[in-house]
């Protein structure tokens, strides 16, 4: 009975709006499902990222406990250094006891200082330094057994320059000298070296 009381193009637009209707369902349909699989595709991809790095740490996990056991041991190698080198600085020049300890070496070993000169001290990365001037006179045995012994001493120091003059028909040399001391380490300095060194 409608058929007869709706003529054709009524009827064929009706159908029009019902495939119209219908595709855009299916559109949003197709639309509502792409979204959904790629936000569930990213968290799945996000979890494998994940687990992934969890595996590496797990597999590195040895290698990272020897690397710290290495560097652990590395520090307290460091330490120990540092505390024999605390003892070999004094926190002051004492410039004249270690002209007292170096002439009675000298006097020890034959051999003769004219002259000994402190001059000014240079603050270092840590540590403060003074050079030392030294003349004297001695046989080739006396200045070498003299250096021989002055590097073993106690106190850190260390031979800067050493000039030996040879003079002919005589059983002794001139020589000249520049030994460096050190005192005053810095403690604070010296640590915080310590730990960037051991991060790095």
């Amino acid at each position: 009975m409608a058929s007869h009381v709706l003529d054709s193009e009524t009827l064929k637009f009706g159908r029009l709006l019902h495939y119209a209707g219908v595709a855009i369902a299916l559109v949003c349909g197709a639309v509502g499902y792409a979204w959904f699989y790629s936000s569930i595709d990213t968290q799945i991809f996000d979890a494998v990222v994940r687990i992934d790095e969890l595996s590496l740490s797990r597999q590195n996990a040895a290698t990272i406990r020897q690397e710290h056991e290495r560097l652990s041991k590395r520090l307290h190698e460091i330490g120990v250094q540092y505390e024999g080198l605390q003892q070999r600085v004094p926190l002051n020049a004492e410039a004249g006891s270690f002209l007292k300890y170096v002439s009675d070496i000298a006097r020890e070993e034959d051999l003769v200082i004219s002259n000994f000169q402190p001059a000014s001290s240079v603050a270092g990365d840590g540590y403060t330094a003074m050079e030392v001037l030294l003349d004297g006179q001695g046989s080739f045995k006396s200045i070498c057994s003299f250096f021989d012994r002055l590097a073993k001493i106690q106190r850190l120091s260390k031979v800067k320059n050493l000039t030996v003059k040879v003079e002919q028909q005589s059983e002794t040399y001139p020589m000249q000298a520049t030994i460096v001391i050190y005192f005053g380490l810095d403690n604070e300095a010296t640590v915080t070296t310590h730990k960037e060194t051991t991060h790095g």
